[in-house]
């Protein structure tokens, strides 16, 4: 695990969760779709009544208004056109969700982006994307990357449907969320699902209902 610090921010690199780092950067991490990687603890999600974990990070949103996430796509692979297209539907999912004060937004300018998307051929193991959390001096979110694999442990190319599959998960953890226990959730560590399920819905919104979500208004 490596990490680093910038005055009044926090950011960590590499697979890890990284909890009371002091003032004035209080949590960053990185938060892995499959093996070892450790990311806020799977208790946190939405179980029956119980409530996310407290100490989830979340974007500034407002009360009266949906907040944007800009996202910006890097080109996708030669060869592999669909795969931008793809992970626009996985946006387009979570866009869906009523009840939830984000939206995502493409937009053409990196420098003005909530959320990148990049790409690389391949983790180690079973992984197949990453999203890296930044956090401001508050400890609320600034901006994430996704970086998306475009081939498999083995070498084989990703499809499609797999791509949009992960990348609905790894926006899961943009918004916030942490992993889930059930495999019928998108953001079980394993998800083989295109569909969020509606402990996954409930868990986002519950994201956003907290007290401290609103404290704050505009990005």
């Amino acid at each position: 695990m490596r990490g680093r610090t910038h005055p009044g921010r926090a950011w960590l690199v590499g697979a890890g969760l990284a909890i009371g780092l002091g003032s004035p950067a209080l949590l960053s991490a990185q938060a892995d779709y499959s093996g070892p990687a450790v990311v806020p603890p799977a208790e946190a999600y939405v179980s029956g009544r119980d409530r996310p974990e407290e100490r989830l990070p979340l974007w500034h949103t407002s009360a009266d208004a949906e907040r944007i996430l800009w996202v910006y796509f890097t080109d996708p692979p030669p060869g592999r056109p669909a795969y931008w297209a793809e992970a626009s539907r996985a946006m387009e999912i979570w866009n869906e969700v009523s009840g939830l004060p984000l939206v995502f937004r493409p937009t053409r300018n990196e420098a003005a982006a909530d959320v990148v998307f990049r790409w690389t051929s391949r983790f180690e193991g079973s992984q197949a994307g990453t999203t890296d959390w930044e956090t401001d001096g508050e400890g609320w979110l600034e901006s994430t990357v996704v970086t998306l694999a475009t081939e498999h442990e083995g070498g084989r190319v990703m499809s499609d449907e797999f791509v949009r599959m992960v990348a609905i998960h790894e926006l899961g953890h943009v918004i916030g969320l942490p992993h889930s226990e059930d495999p019928s959730d998108v953001m079980h560590p394993g998800n083989r699902n295109l569909r969020l399920s509606d402990r996954d819905i409930r868990s986002a919104r519950q994201l956003y209902e907290r007290p401290e979500s609103g404290k704050v208004v505009g990005p």
